[in-house]
């Protein structure tokens, strides 16, 4: 042994073992500090196709549909806020990144393709002049809409020979559907709810930023939870006044502001049910006075505004939100029953109290209803009923792969860019782009989920269901409402369809998920035992 030690030249240290040669694809990757802040790769290739999406899309219904449809007054100014919008939900990305964010990316990039996939769709709209106009000025331009897509089909199709024959002569002029919207559509004001809601498209991407340098912080949540009286009394205290003196139609100028309270409801319940999670999952404690005042204030008061202002959508939204996490923040079954049977009772109640829901309701299931013919209530009912049935007609006419961005005739459909967006996209985009939509949508809704379930503190597992629970009703009830599968609501989907007060209470939502998910994040790298300054690995064996 001496003889091959003096050979080899090898220093005898006293130290026996085996030489393990370890083959490359079985070494630990190490990485460098820092490199989590990255986005996975093909994530960043998802957001730069949507991107590409976003531009082209754009550019095909300025350059295709506009010199066919026209334009409404002010649609060049719609572009450039969908310009904006796009540079500054792209501009989100690189400053999360500049603030040292380690949590799930799929929560902060998956919004943004969602925008600028189903936002080209919205903006054909908000840019149509005869989908902005109202009342018989929207009847009539429908009818020169339609005639000046059939003119300028045939005169692109044939050349000057074939279109003589065609017409019979010289092409007729094109008529103008921009002339017969025109008194509709300058006749809305720009008030201060339809300019905020105008500007929140990109304010949205600021609100998911604020949301989450407030919440990345423990102190931040921890004084809300400690201090959550004044601000849940105050909140309350503007959604009765909106409600009782400023409500009209059920909107405020236009707009639904108090969705942006919906989120400081979510935060109060959750830190009631973290501070007595214990006693309410027992059915013995959860019986006293004392706990269930409690329940009855901040879990059941919030819905009242929304019944009074007939807002049957937002009120199963925060109700079924508010029920989730009660059954997540104390872990008993028997809640879900008790659940199911106050949320019966107030549709039951929504749809008999509010003529509006009920006619919905009768829509869905018994839309031939017996009424005598010439009377105004048959008049009425079918005009109602044919704009239900337009919902149908655009998902069918859409086919399998669609008319493409702006094509369609999506506009004729009621609420095409709010609860009956699904039917929007379905014009333009086919079965196989709602589909996609939808599935992309619930990819979505379930990393907020899985955040949810990471979390170990009751307080922060409850708060994460309840804002994920916002963004999810809302996004089913308006997709199997425009399907036809339940009644509508009235409810719009958040980052897919119109809504400016929808939009930033969301974005501020998904801002707070991604600061929990930040700080768990870090604290599972702070705590792994075989943590080391410089570099971290990706596999190996842990001892404990």
């Amino acid at each position: 042994m001496a003889f091959f030690k003096r050979r080899t030249g090898r220093k005898d240290d006293g130290l026996e073992g085996i030489r393990v040669r370890v083959q490359p694809h079985n070494r630990p990757r190490m990485r460098r500090p820092g490199s989590a802040l990255s986005m996975p790769r093909m994530l960043a290739w998802g957001v730069a196709l949507a991107t590409v999406f976003y531009i082209l899309a754009h550019y095909s219904i300025v350059a295709g549909v506009w010199p066919v449809h026209g334009t409404a007054p002010g649609a060049g100014a719609v572009l450039m806020r969908d310009v904006a919008a796009g540079v500054a939900w792209l501009l989100l990305l690189p400053v999360m990144k500049f603030l040292g964010y380690r949590g799930s990316w799929l929560l902060v990039a998956l919004p943004v393709i969602l925008f600028f996939v189903t936002r080209p769709s919205l903006f054909q709209l908000f840019s149509d002049p005869v989908y902005q106009a109202s009342g018989a000025e929207r009847t009539e331009a429908n009818e020169l809409k339609a005639e000046r897509s059939q003119l300028t089909t045939v005169i692109r199709a044939y050349d000057e020979e074939r279109q003589q024959i065609v017409f019979g002569g010289p092409p007729p002029a094109l008529p103008d559907p921009v002339e017969a919207a025109a008194s509709a559509t300058r006749e809305v004001g720009w008030s201060i709810g339809r300019m905020a809601s105008y500007f929140t498209v990109f304010l949205a991407p600021l609100a998911l930023l604020v949301g989450f340098l407030w919440a990345r912080r423990g102190g931040s949540l921890r004084s809300f939870r400690e201090h959550r009286v004044w601000p849940f009394a105050v909140t309350l205290a503007i959604f009765f006044v909106l409600a009782l003196f400023f409500t009209e139609l059920g909107k405020v100028g236009g707009t639904t502001p108090w969705e942006l309270l919906l989120p400081i409801f979510i935060m109060v319940w959750a830190a009631v049910l973290a501070d007595d999670a214990y006693n309410i999952a027992r059915p013995g404690e959860v019986m006293s006075v004392r706990r269930i005042g409690a329940m009855l204030v901040y879990g059941a008061l919030p819905v009242v505004p929304f019944l009074l202002i007939r807002e049957l959508g937002l009120s199963i939204v925060l109700a079924g939100s508010l029920a989730t996490m009660l059954l997540v923040g104390t872990r008993r079954g028997w809640w879900a029953g008790l659940m199911l049977v106050v949320w019966a009772v107030l549709v039951v109640v929504a749809f008999n109290v509010d003529e509006r829901s009920a006619t919905r309701l009768e829509l869905a299931y018994d839309p031939y209803p017996e009424l005598e013919i010439g009377t105004p209530a048959a008049e009425e009912w079918a005009a109602t009923l044919h704009q239900i049935k337009l919902f149908d007609a655009n998902i069918l006419d859409g086919g399998i792969f669609g008319e493409g961005a702006g094509r369609g005739h999506a506009g004729t459909a009621p609420n095409a860019a709010d609860d009956g967006y699904i039917t929007t996209i379905a014009a333009q985009w086919g079965l196989l782009g709602g589909l996609s939509l939808i599935l992309l949508y619930t990819a979505f809704l379930v990393q907020m989920l899985v955040v949810a379930a990471g979390e170990r503190g009751a307080f922060e597992r409850s708060l994460v269901t309840g804002l994920a629970m916002l963004i999810a009703i809302p996004f089913w009830l308006a997709t199997l409402g425009g399907v036809r599968v339940i009644p509508l609501t009235g409810v719009a989907a958040a980052f897919v369809a119109n809504g400016g007060a929808k939009l930033l209470a969301s974005a501020l939502a998904v801002g707070i998920v991604a600061a929990l998910s930040h700080r768990r994040a870090e604290a599972d790298r702070l705590n792994a035992p075989h943590a080391v300054p410089g570099a971290r690995s990706e596999s190996g064996v842990r001892i404990r």
